[in-house]
């Protein structure tokens, strides 16, 4: 008969092997979304390391604005209320946030030159929707060279969130990446991950270019979304390969961006990661590789856009060698 000591034994090292096996079917799928090995503890410190410096840039900013008080994540929250920066729920409030984010991409458009290069970016622009399609609560789409976006919510879009939107949405984002990738259908498997590694990297170019240099609460959003990609990638390997539960990862989540996104709260964000294992680390991570791997010298961020831009989309993990030359 087993004692009471060696029963607790056993179910601790049962509970053990059980999570060691989860941490490898979690680092697999963490693997196969990046497309090569990558260790889920040593990326989660990534992603939390780039927290740490986003959240410090947020709170700098912050505090120029006058919110001094609280956490950088109760501080977005209560700027998000501020109705200073809301737009009215009505025809003319939205006619007024698509031409808000379509005065963002002219004022930027002149400086993409310092980034491709003469390469021919491609035309884009912000529409909105038609009305049926809001009031269904249609999600944002692309009919190039447009990006309807998607304003139902319209009271939960606050101005200063809004050009980083069109900044992923068309160019330097999801559009440019578009129009230069590969129609091979072996690549297309890599098309999830990829292009949003790309808009979501495009986001921290409009800033590292100058977009916001007279725009603190441009930048602050800006920030906001880049601390939303990092918050997936931390709460996707929390719950994968950290033990964390779906509670769990949805507290971390709101202490680290501060709210819901418009299209999605942060408690269904956390359940679709572990719907969906590794995915959503794997396009914040990616968007870290490309910032990473971006020379330093501008005179050659052309080539090296061009270089990972052409005949994409690749798998994260080949980013390195794409932007040095090599292929698949």
């Amino acid at each position: 008969m087993l004692t009471r000591r060696a029963v607790i034994a056993s179910t601790v090292a049962m509970s053990a092997a059980g999570a060691a096996r989860a941490d490898d079917a979690y680092a697999k799928a963490l693997s196969d979304a990046w497309g090569g090995p990558l260790g889920p503890r040593d990326a989660h410190a990534q992603a939390k390391a780039e927290v740490g410096r986003l959240r410090r840039r947020a709170d700098t900013l912050l505090h120029r604005l006058g919110l001094r008080r609280g956490t950088v994540a109760e501080r977005l929250r209560e700027l998000a209320a501020d109705t200073r920066y809301l737009y009215p729920d009505d025809d003319a409030g939205r006619d007024r946030a698509v031409a808000d984010m379509n005065r963002s991409l002219a004022a930027l458009r002149p400086k993409l030159a310092l980034a491709f290069g003469d390469l021919a970016v491609p035309p884009a622009e912000v529409r909105r929707m038609s009305r049926d399609d809001e009031a269904k609560g249609r999600g944002g789409y692309r009919e190039p060279p447009a990006y309807y976006v998607d304003l139902k919510a319209i009271r939960a879009r606050p101005s200063w969130t809004l050009p980083s939107v069109a900044f992923h949405e068309t160019c330097p984002g999801h559009a440019l990446q578009a129009s230069m990738q590969s129609p091979d259908p072996a690549r297309q498997r890599w098309l999830g991950v990829y292009s949003e590694a790309w808009a979501t990297y495009a986001e921290q170019l409009a800033a590292d270019l100058g977009v916001y240099a007279d725009d603190p609460l441009g930048e602050i959003g800006s920030l906001h979304w880049r601390l939303f990609r990092q918050a997936r990638v931390v709460a996707d390997i929390g719950q994968g390969a950290l033990g964390w539960s779906v509670e769990r990862a949805a507290a971390e989540m709101r202490e680290l961006q501060g709210r819901d996104i418009a299209f999605a709260t942060i408690a269904a964000d956390a359940a679709r990661m572990r719907a969906q294992p590794g995915v959503f680390a794997a396009h914040g991570l990616g968007a870290l590789e490309i910032a990473r791997l971006r020379p330093r010298e501008t005179a050659r961020w052309p080539a090296f856009h061009r270089a990972i831009l052409a005949d994409g989309p690749w798998p994260c993990a080949m980013i390195a060698a794409v932007a040095k030359g090599g292929s698949l």
